[in-house]
């Protein structure tokens, strides 16, 4: 194989077909990291050609797809390194999603994580996947845990925390919402606090209030529309436009303002593929009774007169 590779025309195909990979690739990170890592798939391709016959380029392409993915792997673990928290000197790795960006991760026990925007995730490097595996989130953040009955898997945000064995759930804790929801698509979780914990199934909700503690417990018709994020669309169902406006704000980096109170309790029902931010405010002032104005980075919702 090392002699396939080394040719001078295997080279060129291999260099497109990277290219062509990259610009497919899911992985919503910084320009920097994103350059990084693509130099890591421009290493693999050699470039001192050898003597020979040129072999089929269907060879090369079947070749190079089955080692795309571990080349992805080492971009992004290098990714991890480059976001080390030195807080306390301590080994935590962390990853910090910026505003209106997505990310997408496997974590060393194979664990599948997607974050949301405005969302860090960490985990200690040195502890992790030993006795137990826990993270810490702030945001919101998608886990499809990989099964391990000796290895409890623990998310750990705001006071709360989500514990499974093997499972598919969405947490989302940002600091300056009031609620911490947890949504279990598939499995089973338990939800703790300092004060009750409560064990979930699938396609039920737990919210909790942040100011009181207090645990709601919830049905879901369809729980994946909570997790519709992953999948770049926004799915609300009774939401109220002072949460879909915080939403907003971390997508788009903009501010919203409302004009009186009242107007921050209004729900919108509804799901949308093409959430441009133009089309999403468009079609919530088509089904409630406001208007919307932009100067600068503020938006101002007002009574539909």
């Amino acid at each position: 194989m090392k002699e396939l590779f080394s040719q001078a025309e295997a080279k060129d195909i291999l260099s497109d077909f990277y290219g062509e990979e990259w610009e497919r690739a899911s992985y919503n990170l910084e320009k920097e990291v994103e350059e990084r890592i693509h130099a890591e798939l421009q290493k693999q391709i050699p470039l001192h050609p050898a003597s020979g016959k040129f072999p089929l380029w269907r060879k090369i392409m079947r070749i190079a797809a089955s080692i795309l993915i571990p080349v992805f792997c080492v971009g992004l673990g290098y990714y991890f390194s480059g976001n080390h928290s030195k807080q306390n000197g301590d080994n935590k790795l962390t990853v910090q999603v910026a505003i209106g960006q997505k990310a997408n991760m496997q974590l060393p026990d194979g664990t599948h994580v997607w974050l949301n925007s405005a969302s860090t995730l960490a985990y200690d490097n040195t502890a992790y996947n030993k006795k137990e595996r826990v993270v810490d989130l702030q945001g919101e953040a998608y886990f499809e845990v990989n099964k391990d009955k000796t290895r409890p898997f623990t998310v750990e945000a705001n006071d709360i925390s989500v514990r499974a064995l093997g499972t598919k759930f969405n947490v989302k804790a940002y600091p300056n919402d009031d609620d911490v929801t947890a949504t279990l698509i598939e499995g089973s979780i338990r939800v703790s606090s300092p004060l009750q914990s409560e064990v979930l199934a699938a396609n039920e909700k737990l919210t909790i209030a942040k100011a009181t503690g207090r645990f709601d417990k919830s049905v879901l018709l369809d729980a994946d529309k909570n997790i519709s994020w992953i999948n770049s669309q926004l799915a609300f169902e009774q939401e109220r436009l002072e949460d879909i406006a915080k939403i907003l704000e971390r997508m788009y980096s903009i501010h919203f303002r409302f004009a009186s109170e009242k107007l921050k309790d209004i729900r919108f029902s509804g799901t949308l593929k093409n959430n441009n931010l133009e089309n999403v405010l468009q079609l919530i002032t088509f089904v409630s009774p406001i208007n919307y104005s932009l100067k600068n980075d503020t938006i101002l919702i007002e009574q539909y007169k």
